[in-house]
């Protein structure tokens, strides 16, 4: 009996002080744990980043050598007028609601500066950069600030528009200007995708109201009544010359041209890689199932990978390079990934 007691004794179960060591020790743990993994998230999205550009640009590569022509039906990561369907080319680059449309950017590049759609009041005639007012998720939407900056905006000669077309791109992925506008006593209203009144204003005031960012330069999208879920606010506008587009910003010295591989003077167009180009689909021309994105940057920002195309040499447009949603290009990303640049 006295035996048995002393079993039952044992089989009483755990102390409180021994449960409280217990929860201590694993405490202990999952804060080393924490402590392990703190800041490496950015690391592990670097890595993967370095990893899809390099992808990507080996992708376009091969797709334009295999179907001898470039990927048709790109971002072109400007917003303009829904009325000019067919005929973005009339579309002229407007810094805000003043300008005159003629200031010559910095670099004394061919082309006008476009700064961000803040106080824009939304022009039949007028092209904004989609974006670019913030790197801070909530504020502005559409492109982060950071690679807002290393853009311009420009419009295509003719000869480039030509040798475009030649090389199969015939039409790009416009954002409707009226919905790009920021300013809040603004309001507009365009007939797009059956939908007879696609309102914008001050209910849905800019793009950082836009549910699904990386969606914005597909068509808009009816909810079955007579309005439009504030996803898809894009439409397909020909190349043709006058065509606003966004000119990498060469940099002083030609600084920003060189650290891609191009050289001074290098006109580069920057073009999104969208779920609407023909880059991405079901076929077996299709690189990419999905369109690739970074994910790096704020909720109400553009995450899209950007290829930069060199339309120097009209006989020959080549790409030079893809950046990321940051506009940071491969060895960039591989520095910072390494550590070697902060």
């Amino acid at each position: 009996m006295k035996m048995l007691n002393k079993l039952n004794k044992k089989q009483d179960g755990f102390t409180l002080l021994e449960l409280l060591v217990v929860v201590g020790i694993i405490a202990i743990i999952g804060g080393a744990m924490i402590s392990s993994f703190a800041g490496n998230e950015q690391k592990a999205a670097r890595g993967v980043a370095t990893q899809s550009i390099a992808g990507i640009e080996n992708a376009i590569r091969i797709f334009s050598v295999e179907q001898q022509r470039l990927p048709n039906n790109l971002e072109s990561l400007v917003c303009a007028p829904y009325s000019l369907t067919g005929d973005v080319a009339s579309a002229a680059w407007e810094n805000d609601a003043s300008d005159t449309a003629t200031t010559v950017d910095p670099d004394n590049e061919t082309g006008y500066i476009s700064g961000t759609t803040a106080g824009n009041t939304a022009a039949t005639t007028t092209a904004y950069k989609f974006g670019g007012e913030s790197n801070v998720s909530g504020i502005g939407g559409g492109m982060g600030k950071k690679l807002a900056d290393k853009f311009v905006g420009t419009q295509l000669t003719a000869a480039e528009a030509t040798a475009l077309n030649d090389a199969g791109v015939t039409s790009l992925r416009y954002a409707i200007a009226e919905a790009c506008d920021t300013d809040a006593g603004t309001t507009a209203t365009v007939t797009a995708n059956g939908v007879s009144a696609v309102a914008f204003g001050t209910s849905t005031e800019g793009l950082n109201g836009i549910d699904i960012p990386n969606q914005a330069f597909a068509d808009p999208r009816p909810d079955g009544t007579t309005d439009f879920k504030l996803r898809g606010v894009g439409f397909e506008g020909l190349v043709a010359a006058g065509a606003p587009v966004l000119l990498w910003a060469e940099g002083d010295g030609g600084y920003n041209n060189n650290k891609v591989g191009a050289a001074d003077g290098d006109r580069l167009i920057g073009l999104g890689i969208g779920q609407d180009t023909d880059l991405v689909g079901t076929s077996t021309e299709a690189a990419f199932s999905k369109a690739p994105f970074y994910g790096q940057v704020g909720k109400d920002k553009y995450s899209h990978y950007i290829g930069l195309f060199n339309i120097t040499d009209t006989s020959n447009i080549q790409l030079q390079a893809v950046i990321d949603a940051r506009g940071d290009f491969l060895d960039e990303e591989i520095a910072e990934f390494q550590g070697q640049k902060t």
